[in-house]
């Protein structure tokens, strides 16, 4: 996200903590987690970095996108008129909405994989494998 104090220009500091991409890291994780099929996923045995990252950052993106519309107010001033936080309001929603379309299908590909892959040898029998037996290998 290169939320870096010199990067930043037009806010003192940076706009989310180590702490707090923390916990994003963590929401990111849960989301996961709880999508059907369910799973029990970690920091250190998440399948895909990409996806990680990416939830990581939509969950940022909320979080401080929430904040910004909880404080959007506009002020008027003898014609003048300044929107505080709500143009950079909609700007957050319109990058989640870019990164949750590209993520999402790809978070959907790979919970199907590791499925259809785990579930190869699980020992659910079938009425064919009684077939091949009574006709032969």
């Amino acid at each position: 996200m290169r939320d870096h104090p010199d990067l930043n220009q037009l806010i003192y500091g940076e706009e989310s903590t180590n702490r707090q991409i923390r916990f994003a890291a963590w929401l990111a994780i849960d989301e996961w987690n709880v999508r059907p099929p369910v799973s029990s996923a970690t920091f250190a045995t998440f399948p895909s970095r990409f996806i990680l990252l990416f939830l990581t950052i939509i969950h940022l993106l909320t979080s401080v996108g929430l904040l910004k519309a909880r404080n959007s107010i506009t002020y008027n001033d003898g014609g003048f008129s300044v929107q505080d936080n709500e143009a950079q309001e909609r700007l957050y929603k319109q990058w989640i909405q870019v990164l949750r379309a590209q993520v999402d299908p790809v978070m959907r590909d790979l919970k199907i994989s590791l499925n259809i892959a785990g579930g190869w040898g699980a020992g659910v029998g079938s009425t064919y494998g009684q077939l091949h037996g009574w006709y032969g290998s």
